[in-house]
């Protein structure tokens, strides 16, 4: 029976089977949902968003380390087994069940390879998330009086990092990171400079993230005044943390601030005065948005 030479193999692939369950198996004491509270209500605190990301690439990260291996080295086991069961050697077939080892293993490789580069850039934009962050504790615990701020706020396919609301005005913040470069001493000050549109980095240019930060105040502004039913003034905003900026041509409609910059921006006491009762309806309209009627004050010192 010509058939069994096919099926017998199968037993030697019995313990790369089991080891792959237990695999499965523990992939949940990495599964957790930094996002998430006890009782299951979403937080929108800052950088909550790039740790469930984070969460999920770890997970990711650990079953290709412990399967990739099992499923590369599958059909080479299976190969070996056909080998003792065949009446004769077909070294064609041998040779196939090898190149199919090989592209497994290279197909693993490269997806770990892409995972670990995933997670390095997510701990960079957490860290920047965090950075901001502490930049907005410093400006609460300068002015605590009129101010709110709202992580992570839902607009239509993309999320807005934070939104100020202040006397002074109402603040759309997006937060990018970014690679110094190959190039780049690690003892140096990483400058970037603004032209425009343009963010010249020491060894490329990018647009993109200036035009992310129009989109996103067009947005808010209309979803505001939509909400308020009046026209609420939106101030877009740039950080960059990590960098120090070099204004060769400032934008019209977008404020890019780096390092140490961003309080002293905000602090600024020649802005216009933002009406009370309009601050107030932002307020609430934010509070809809967002679903949440607490992350406004989650940055908010403690204590009387």
């Amino acid at each position: 029976m010509r058939w069994l030479e096919y099926l017998l193999p199968l037993i030697f692939l019995t313990p790369l089977f089991a080891t792959a369950v237990v695999v499965l198996g523990l992939r949940h004491l990495f599964q957790d949902k930094p996002g998430f509270s006890p009782s299951g209500h979403r937080l929108r605190q800052s950088g909550n968003r790039f740790r469930e990301r984070l969460a999920e690439a770890r997970v990711k990260l650990f079953l290709a380390g412990a399967l990739g291996p099992v499923l590369a080295i599958t059909p080479l086991i299976y190969g070996m087994g056909r080998m003792l069961f065949s009446s004769y050697q077909d070294w064609i077939e041998w040779s196939i069940y090898g190149l199919i080892t090989t592209i497994a293993a290279m197909i693993v490789g490269a997806f770990m390879m892409a995972l670990s580069y995933r997670i390095s850039n997510l701990r960079l934009r957490l860290a920047g998330a965090m950075n901001v962050a502490h930049d907005l504790q410093s400006l609460l615990r300068a002015q605590h009086q009129g101010i709110c701020i709202f992580n992570d706020v839902p607009a239509e396919g993309y999320t807005i990092d934070h939104v100020v609301v202040t006397e002074h005005g109402i603040f759309s913040l997006l937060v990018r990171t970014r690679h110094a470069g190959p190039e780049a001493a690690l003892d140096s000050t990483r400058t970037l400079r603004l032209d425009g549109e343009r963010l010249l980095f020491p060894d490329r240019e990018e647009t993109r993230p200036v035009r992310e930060a129009q989109r996103a105040k067009r947005w808010l502004q209309e979803r505001l005044s939509r909400e308020c039913r009046r026209e609420v003034p939106v101030q877009a905003m740039l950080v960059m943390p990590g960098w120090r900026i070099e204004r060769v041509r400032n934008n019209e409609d977008v404020r890019v601030v780096g390092d140490n910059e961003l309080v002293d921006f905000m602090q600024r006491r020649e802005q216009p005065v933002l009406p009370q009762p309009l601050h107030d309806e932002a307020i609430q309209a934010l509070i809809r948005l967002t679903d949440d009627h607490q992350t406004h004050h989650a940055l908010s010192p403690t204590g009387p």
